[in-house]
């Protein structure tokens, strides 16, 4: 398989996790494209800046998806190159439970979200994940914090 043939296939990879899995919210997509050995990096995810294996990840989906049922997101921009696929989205959710020690606020909120997957023998092995935290906490009434809440 070419450099080309390998980006596309990892591309059309991406196209369907977050058509199928991420929208219709199919933990059995993520699955199937997540290697067993999975890492997946996120400074915006506290408490959860690193997660290891598959099955980590999909309960960290889980949760995700207990917080925002609805979470929906829309490619703006995808570019592949042999083994990297990288895209932006823009995502769209009701926070509907709790998130972490956030009780749910009822708001929607809307954010990109900058995505780069490495993948191995056509299997997603390592993901890097970047959002605005702020916007989101601002969108759901937490920023700045409510009058006498801890900023600790």
């Amino acid at each position: 398989m070419t450099d080309a043939d390998r980006a596309d296939s990892n591309k059309a990879t991406v196209l369907r996790i977050v058509s199928e899995g991420v929208n219709q919210a199919n933990l059995e997509v993520f699955r199937e494209a997540v290697a067993s050995s999975y890492v997946r990096h996120s400074q915006a995810s506290t408490g959860m800046e690193e997660i290891q294996g598959a099955e980590a990840f999909l309960q960290f989906l889980r949760l995700n998806y207990s917080a925002f049922p609805d979470w929906q997101e829309e490619i703006e921009v995808i570019l592949a190159e042999g083994d990297l696929v990288a895209y932006v989205t823009t995502g769209t959710g009701t926070h509907m439970g709790p998130m972490g020690g956030i009780p749910p606020t009822g708001r929607q909120v809307r954010i990109q979200n900058f995505i780069v997957h490495r993948f191995e023998e056509g299997k997603i092995a390592e993901t890097w994940v970047g959002w605005d935290n702020l916007a989101a906490l601002r969108q759901l009434g937490l920023f700045p914090p409510p009058a006498g809440a801890s900023t600790s």
